[in-house]
């Protein structure tokens, strides 16, 4: 297996003396720790990952640095890894083949914010800047990941499927939660182009591998006044059948993650006792303020009880308290993992129209030890369905966790229940089809013709031009 650097050997000089005056960062620690994110989340990919880096950090202060360095990269043939915060769990922002990791955080001014134009900003501007500037203009984000506070929002574009808010507005590729992004090609001359509406799912979960995308547009929903709701229960299937009812109710949750007391083994910690009694199985919630006591009735009527309803921005805002997003998603595998370093997860789709009847499968076959279940309520194609970001314990050696992993995964898909595989670095793998669509493919040709972005991740594509 090739380290990133052994085999791969790249025109460096030649770029720095091409592009005099631009940052750099060629510090080996440096470079090595900037060429990482969460993929050690799965042990798999981490022993895949761990001794992959670039040669060379770039760090682009405008756009027109951007094409510089894409300019340059084409002419050299170097590849070029697009990275943002580095929040990402799959391996997305690690470059396999060295060359340059080109770092966009800079590229960080929010444009505009109003509910009626949407938000633009570029690619390196923090989630939460952008938030503050949408607030103060009575709106709010769509939806954001749980590191709302951590991520940049180009990354979440180019990398997100969903998160807080996908209950109400679906998915990232849901028709007008993406309004625009601007894309620099890597060529000898590169170009600009501004994609529009559906145009943007060109670059949408392609990980940079499609262009590099120096701004995008959002749309933004008015701003509510949120609260932060968490509630016990001593059923697993009664906390189940409780989210599965908030998810379905006009009680207008921004979102709603229901958790195995297994699952919830890093919550006590981090929400502390009170709110996260351990050994309950819990519902965690973002409601408006005014349906509090139906919360609590919606509760109480399957056996649980409300033990923490405060103030979300308050709670995102005060440094010694945790708003209830960041105990979602993904942050409840981070959160379990600091308990239990053996923990790792699985993705899947409980389908509408059979949601409780896939949960209760899936705990009754693996729940509790092996695969502490974790549900997300979203909206998908227009209904009520669960994203399952599972936590899971695969056996230590690495041929008995792949064979048990594919064990696990072969029995979902044969009762129906969809997998998204987070152990592996292909788009193609890791996809529930199993595939890049043809749009993507095409649009890749046209951008990057030499293959230089983020080579590696997109299995299927072909050079255009060696």
């Amino acid at each position: 297996m090739d380290d990133g650097h052994t085999t791969h050997r790249h025109d460096i000089a030649g770029l720095r003396a091409a592009l005099p005056g631009l940052p750099f960062e060629d510090d080996p620690a440096l470079v090595r720790q900037r060429s990482r994110d969460f993929f050690w989340f799965s042990p798999i990919l981490n022993r895949i990952l761990r001794n992959k880096a670039a040669d060379i950090v770039a760090r682009p202060r405008d756009e027109a640095e951007v094409i510089a360095i894409a300019a340059a990269c084409a002419r050299l043939r170097i590849p070029v890894t697009v990275r943002g915060a580095g929040t990402g769990t799959y391996g997305q922002g690690v470059p396999e083949r060295g060359g340059v990791l080109l770092d966009l955080t800079a590229l960080d001014r929010v444009h505009w914010a109003d509910p009626a134009r949407g938000a633009r900003a570029g690619a390196g501007a923090r989630m939460m800047a952008v938030e503050d500037a949408a607030i103060a203009a009575s709106g709010e984000l769509r939806m954001h990941p749980s590191t709302k506070r951590m991520a940049t929002i180009g990354g979440y574009f180019c990398g997100g499927s969903g998160g807080i808010g996908s209950l109400p507005w679906g998915g990232l590729r849901e028709p007008g939660n993406m309004r625009g992004a601007r894309v620099v090609t890597v060529e000898e001359t590169p170009r600009v182009l501004e994609l529009r509406g559906e145009d943007c799912n060109l670059v949408n979960r392609t990980y940079g591998s499609t262009g590099i995308v120096t701004e995008v547009e959002v749309p933004l929903a008015p701003h509510r006044d949120w609260r932060d709701a968490v509630a016990a229960f001593p059923d697993f299937m009664a906390a189940a059948r409780a989210g599965d009812a908030l998810a379905r109710s006009d009680l207008g949750p921004k979102f709603c993650d229901v958790l195995e007391d297994t699952a919830a083994i890093g919550l006590p910690p981090v929400l502390g006792e009170e709110a996260a009694p351990p050994g309950a199985h819990l519902l965690l919630a973002m409601l408006p303020p005014e349906m509090e006591a139906a919360f609590a009735t919606l509760v109480a009527d399957r056996g649980g009880r409300v033990t923490l309803w405060a103030n979300s921005r308050e709670r995102e805002s005060d440094p010694d308290a945790t708003p209830v997003y960041e105990c979602a998603w993904g942050h409840t595998t981070l959160h379990a993992r600091k308990v239990d370093r053996s923990l790792t997860y699985l993705q899947t789709l409980n389908p509408p129209g059979r949601v409780l009847e896939a949960v209760e499968w899936s705990w009754r076959h693996f729940g509790g030890r092996e695969m502490p279940i974790h549900l997300c309520f979203i909206r998908y194609e227009g209904e009520v369905a669960a994203n399952g970001a599972h936590l899971l314990r695969l056996p230590a050696d690495d041929a008995a966790a792949r064979a048990r992993l594919a064990e696990i995964i072969a029995a979902h898909e044969a009762a129906g229940i969809p997998v998204a595989n987070p152990h592996v670095n292909t788009l193609e793998d890791g996809s529930r089809h199993k595939r890049v669509p043809g749009d993507q493919l095409g649009f890749k040709a046209s951008v990057d013709p030499h293959g230089l972005l983020n080579p590696g991740k997109m299995a299927s594509y072909v050079p255009v031009i060696p």
